[in-house]
């Protein structure tokens, strides 16, 4: 376990996964090297980038409006059982 403490989980199946996650993340060795992007990739990138609406200075209200309605949305959801 790690020498933080952690607060005890109401579920004894939860501490057993968290101590699972522990080991995982003390045994796996994560890839950190550079990811190659193709070149296609690259090209398709500077082709969005480059659109009208996604300069500096562009409008950009409407995601400000998506998000508020979006939110307004999922605040009125109910579960359904």
């Amino acid at each position: 376990m790690s020498s933080r403490k952690r607060p005890l989980p109401a579920d004894p199946g939860a501490d057993r996964a968290l101590r699972i996650l522990d080991e995982i993340r003390r045994t796996v060795r994560l890839e950190t090297r550079p990811v190659a992007l193709s070149e296609e990739y690259l090209r398709a990138v500077r082709q969005v980038e480059c659109l009208p609406e996604n300069q500096d200075g562009a409008d950009k209200t409407w995601v400000e409006r998506v998000v508020r309605e979006s939110r307004e949305h999922i605040a009125g959801a109910r579960r359904i059982r």
